[in-house]
């Protein structure tokens, strides 16, 4: 045991202490931040863009003043109500940067023209950079149904129609209302009039159960987003754990440095000190980076209306209970010591990196498929494909916590974590006596190697 951990020891000190280490834990955080935060950024400093409204009616029956009265309400759009009024205005501060303004109709434009006379001077008034409107809705009536026609500057293409589209289609409403008699206050409120609609799962009517969409969308989702997060870890981990134990096999093979290594260390201490050595790696660079996530987040929920606050506290704690993390972390170390075992003895029959890219083709395309699978299971993480899937144990650590986002039988959470732990006791020994021969005896790895590996005799390794 001392052997492994000074072996482990060794591996650690290795990455740490190099500059190249500690330049990437603050590289790749600062990467992923510019991705998020220069787009968000651009958009909050943008000028607020100003849609001048103009509007030509063409009726005769005075739709201008309902019409007026529609771009009014939009441009001056009414609190946001509920619990989560306080973080959907903030929302709409820093992203809506378009402001409606109704101005008068510019020179050349009048009641008394034609539709098609009004629409043949239409482009060139909004192409004269001193006109008063960007936008023009020129409103005509054939008797039986209004005409909306929504000229604007490109820029402005369609702003004005997607923000007045069914309010334009309740005058047509009120129109044929009046036509057939109906009184157009009657015919407003069975437009304006809405059932309510409540969806809901168990979940829900649990004691205590908040009903705003946050605590809703924790409960519902939050604990099938976090296996999906950890799968990808898993899969990321997995992946970059192999290509660190592959080129340090490869490198010390080449200079002899795992002939001494084995001469004063045997191949389980050799083998699980790399593994281990490696996972310390890692687990330092997450380690650092939870942190720092962390304190962002605790740092922006100060910022947070109180009530807001603790709903997304309540639900992060509903979602990491004790249980939950220790499956979590059973399903993941589990992997990692399956993968990372098998990796670091592929590469002990490597001479080459050309080498290992050979071998490592086709075990990334079996690593491929619980990521695929982990797609197509977001909306359905019980389909039976997955479900067979997840009792394979190289696909277990992958799958088994998104399913844990659904309730399971205790005894299909132990059948998994057992065959998963069989697995990796196996490939672990094999990966032994695969390890010691191709660091000793050199070779290439082929079906043969494989089958007298794996049909020798433990003492025989």
């Amino acid at each position: 045991m001392r052997k492994t951990l000074l072996i482990a020891r060794r591996e650690y000190l290795a990455f740490v202490r190099t500059v190249g280490f500690w330049l990437s834990i603050v590289t790749a955080p600062l990467i992923f931040t510019l991705i998020i935060a220069v787009p968000m950024l651009i958009r909050t400093s943008a000028p607020v863009e100003v849609m001048n409204v103009a509007i030509l009616d063409l009726t005769g029956a005075n739709v201008e003043q309902p019409l007026r009265q529609l771009i009014e309400r939009v441009a001056a759009p009414a609190q946001a109500q509920g619990p989560d009024a306080a973080l959907q205005d903030a929302a709409n501060a820093a992203f809506d940067k378009e402001r409606i303004k109704l101005v008068p109709l510019p020179q050349g434009l009048d009641a008394s023209m034609t539709v098609a006379a009004a629409e043949a001077r239409i482009p060139d008034v909004l192409a004269t950079p001193v006109s008063p409107a960007t936008t023009i809705v020129v409103v005509s009536d054939d008797g039986e149904k209004l005409h909306f026609r929504i000229w604007s500057t490109p820029d402005q293409r369609k702003h004005l129609e997607d923000k007045l589209y069914w309010d334009l289609h309740g005058l047509q409403y009120m129109k044929v209302a009046g036509q057939k008699g109906v009184d157009p206050k009657v015919a407003e409120d069975m437009r304006a009039s809405r059932a309510e609609i409540v969806s809901l799962t168990p979940s829900d009517g649990a004691p205590g159960a908040k009903a705003d969409f946050l605590a809703a969308g924790l409960r519902d989702h939050g604990p099938r987003v976090v296996g999906i997060a950890l799968g990808f870890v898993t899969w990321f981990t997995i992946f970059s754990s192999s290509m660190i134990l592959l080129g340090g096999v490869i490198e010390e093979k080449a200079s002899k440095v795992l002939e001494v290594l084995l001469a004063s260390a045997s191949t389980e201490s050799l083998l699980i000190g790399k593994v281990l050595g490696v996972a310390a790696v890692l687990s330092t660079v997450g380690l650092i980076w939870g942190s720092a996530i962390f304190v962002m987040i605790s740092q922006g929920a100060s910022f947070m209306p109180p009530d807001l606050a603790q709903t997304l506290r309540e639900g992060l704690a509903g979602i990491f209970t004790p249980a939950y993390v220790v499956l979590l972390l059973s399903y993941f170390v589990g992997g990692y010591l399956m993968f990372g075992v098998t990796f670091a003895a592929i590469g002990a029959f490597c001479e080459t990196q050309k080498d290992a890219q050979a071998i490592m083709g086709p075990l990334m395309i079996v690593l491929m498929v619980p990521m695929l699978c982990m797609q197509a299971a977001i909306g359905a993480p019980n389909a039976p494909i997955i479900q067979w899937l997840s009792w394979v144990p190289i696909f277990t650590p992958f799958l088994m916590p998104l399913r844990l986002s659904e309730p399971l039988p205790v005894w299909e959470i132990a059948m998994t974590l057992g065959g998963m732990a069989i697995a990796a006791f196996a490939m672990i020994a094999l990966g032994r006596r695969a390890f010691k021969q191709g660091a000793l005896t050199g070779g290439k790895l082929t079906w043969g190697t494989i089958a007298n590996i794996a049909t020798r005799k433990a003492n025989d390794a």
